[in-house]
């Protein structure tokens, strides 16, 4: 057997053991989901029983402090050369803040923060929006 072929099989077959591993993952992710939210009803209708493996619920995780994700966002969109989506600006927060952007979750949550973010400061006519093939696109409005 030649040693490329080895390789490339054992290289192939890491591949599909990553995949598998990460759906799942993200199974696992759903049904912890899914058993907070029973948990959550259980609560809601008065069920006073100890729950084998709930979890107490966390406090609120805080990603940003006052106006530093509006800054950093302002930041990032200065120095860009074209208008960028939420999801970029997303992980180039993420990069920028010392935060993994491979990690999905995180990332989706940074990308919904991001979203609310730059819509409210488009109400503040602080950045302006376009409709592009990706999406909404961002770009920093023109100083006055």
């Amino acid at each position: 057997m030649d040693d490329q072929t080895l390789i490339n099989g054992l290289l192939a077959k890491r591949e599909e053991l990553q995949r598998e591993t990460a759906e799942l993952r993200e199974r696992m992710a759903i049904l912890a989901n899914d058993i907070e939210a029973l948990d959550r009803v259980l609560d809601t209708c008065g069920y006073r029983g100890e729950l084998v493996g709930s979890t107490p619920r966390a406090a609120r995780i805080i990603l940003f402090y006052r106006n530093e994700l509006r800054d950093n966002l302002l930041a990032e969109l200065r120095k860009a050369s074209e208008p960028l989506t939420a999801r970029q600006l997303a992980t180039l927060v993420c990069q920028t803040e010392g935060k993994d952007s491979r990690d999905r979750r995180l990332l989706t949550d940074v990308t919904r923060r991001v979203g609310c973010a730059l819509r409210k400061m488009r109400a503040s006519r602080m950045v302006e929006a376009e409709r592009t093939q990706a999406g909404q696109a961002w770009r920093a409005a023109p100083s006055r």
